[in-house]
């Protein structure tokens, strides 16, 4: 086999890949978000396999080349999308907030501006070089490195198994496959040297190796757990909860009074490490349990829900009118008042000062009882 027929055979086996995994995931959850945007990923990155048969048409032999007619630029267009979907696709899955930035929004239809309409103005030449090709990739790193972090952010603090696995997978496609696409292919390496042409076809076997290892290795409840795990919060679900076992029933029966008596949940820099030694149990043992008992998807959304009830309350009591909000937000275990300023906002859906300020306020949504019956 001559190496053309290797990295065609390499092509052809991406594809496939790719589009039996967005099948998969679409046949799973096809009217979610998070299903939908696995699904343009995959098509994308269809496109992009395509699309190179032809933009690397100067190292490729004629007979293996793929003659795409005048569907080129929506090709290009869908192929480029694919690092601001991906940062749309990690918030949705690992954010735990409501809302998406409007500004990265904004960036990236500025991106998708750059790529299509201004291709078709500018001129060749320096200036126009920069605006089709030098800000679209830099824009895409950018886009990138926000997946990154919405990604590895609160890793710990994620106690959904499969959604810890997720992260480590989808870190690894970022960062092989975004930033190498956007800044290695559009910016660092000359898009006409063979070197280019190189580095492209190491990213086409990176990604059906890491495509590959999903479609083997992820299992159907796996999947379902992931793609359920990115819909409503877990403490929201109405299925029955497997009966609790002696063993879990005894670290809930520790771990209720330290946080509703104790109130361990004040320390400012409380984790679910230290709060495993507090109760005596295996780290992933109460990540578990806090998952699948209590219903919490994310540790720090657990130590919200106390922390924002606790903050509700003095800014409810008339007595506490005076003390600024800081010093509560302080008292009640966070750090920072930009922190407890979203925390507040995304539970309340109102700011601090102006839940104080209501005659009416409503109270927030009280943490799941902890007890040995939970289940």
């Amino acid at each position: 086999m001559t190496s053309s027929q290797l990295f065609f055979a390499v092509d052809i086996a991406t594809v496939i890949c790719n589009v039996l995994f967005g099948a998969r995931v679409l046949a799973k959850r096809p009217h979610l978000l998070v299903s939908q945007l696995i699904g343009l990923i995959t098509f994308n990155s269809v496109c992009h396999i395509v699309l190179s048969r032809y933009d690397y048409r100067y190292w490729i032999p004629e007979p293996y080349q793929w003659d795409i007619g005048g569907f080129a630029g929506v090709l290009n267009f869908a192929r480029n999308l694919t690092p601001g979907l991906f940062m749309i696709l990690c918030f949705e899955m690992f954010a735990d907030r409501p809302r998406f930035p409007r500004a990265l929004l904004g960036l990236f239809l500025l991106e998708m501006f750059f790529e299509i309409p201004m291709s078709r103005v500018l001129p060749e030449g320096p200036a126009g070089d920069i605006v089709t090709r030098i800000a679209p990739g830099l824009l895409q790193g950018l886009f990138a490195a926000f997946a990154i972090y919405w990604t590895v952010a609160d890793w710990r603090a994620d106690l959904i198994e499969s959604r810890r696995r997720a992260r480590a997978i989808i870190a690894t496609v970022i960062g092989l496959n975004i930033i190498g696409s956007s800044v290695l292919l559009r910016v660092l390496i000359s898009q006409n040297s063979y070197a280019n042409y190189q580095a492209h076809l190491a990213l086409i076997l990176s990604n059906l190796l890491i495509v590959a290892f999903i479609l083997i290795f992820m299992r159907d409840e796996d999947l379902q757990d992931l793609l359920g795990a990115a819909t409503v919060p877990a403490q929201r679900r109405s299925a029955p909860l497997p009966a609790v076992a002696p063993e879990t029933a005894a670290i809930l029966t520790r771990l209720a009074p330290l946080m509703e008596v104790d109130r361990v949940y004040q320390r400012p820099s409380l984790s679910l490490k230290d709060l495993a030694v507090l109760v005596g149990a295996p780290e992933y043992r109460l990540r578990k349990i806090i998952h699948e008992q209590l219903g919490y998807p994310n540790f720090n959304v657990f130590l919200h829900s106390y922390r924002i009830r606790e903050a509700c309350e003095q800014l409810r009591d008339p007595a506490m009118r005076r003390i600024p909000i800081l010093t509560i937000a302080l008292s009640t275990g966070y750090q920072s008042i930009n922190t407890f300023n979203r925390g507040f906002r995304d539970l309340m859906e109102v700011t601090p000062s102006a839940y104080r300020s209501r005659n009416e306020v409503a109270a927030p949504p009280a943490p799941k009882k902890i007890s040995s019956q939970t289940a």
